[in-house]
């Protein structure tokens, strides 16, 4: 079973995960869905240790994950989750994310794949984060960004 108990985490700017409750028992099989934004990415990314929650505990088959003593890499091989991958350059603002394939691939002048790439972000609907970077991004825009 997987208990999670007021789990939280904190960013600068904004918290995701706000007093986070749940018993997960063995053979079930889940979907955390929501609106983009929401935490959902954050909130598995928590649960499994991939990022350090502000507060909270989680605990798996009767240990706890979030105690320091744990051995992480021993609980995850008893555990399955599914995540998101998107396959975006870190070090690339989300326009040079979108436009990279069309003009390092297929040789389309910058200023014509840029005019398109913003084309694309506004469709999905980010056309405001052009000049943000992925890790400044949910799970679901950074989706997005993989779909324009």
């Amino acid at each position: 079973m997987i208990k999670i108990e007021h789990l939280r985490k904190e960013y600068p700017n904004i918290t995701p995960l706000k007093d986070v409750n749940a018993e997960i028992y063995k053979g079930d099989v889940i979907s955390v869905i929501g609106p983009s934004g929401t935490g959902k990415s954050t909130m598995l990314r928590c649960i499994n240790q991939l990022e350090m929650p502000t507060s909270g505990t989680v605990t798996f088959d009767g240990e706890v994950m979030t105690d320091a003593k744990c051995d992480i890499s021993k609980v995850r091989r008893k555990m399955g989750m599914v995540f998101q991958s998107f396959n975006l350059f870190a070090n690339r603002s989300i326009i040079d994310n979108v436009i990279s394939a069309p003009v390092d691939l297929l040789k389309v002048p910058r200023e014509q794949a840029y005019k398109e790439g913003m084309e694309l972000l506004r469709r999905v609907g980010l056309a405001e984060k052009a000049n943000a970077f992925p890790d400044e991004l949910s799970g679901g825009q950074k989706q997005r960004v993989a779909i324009a």
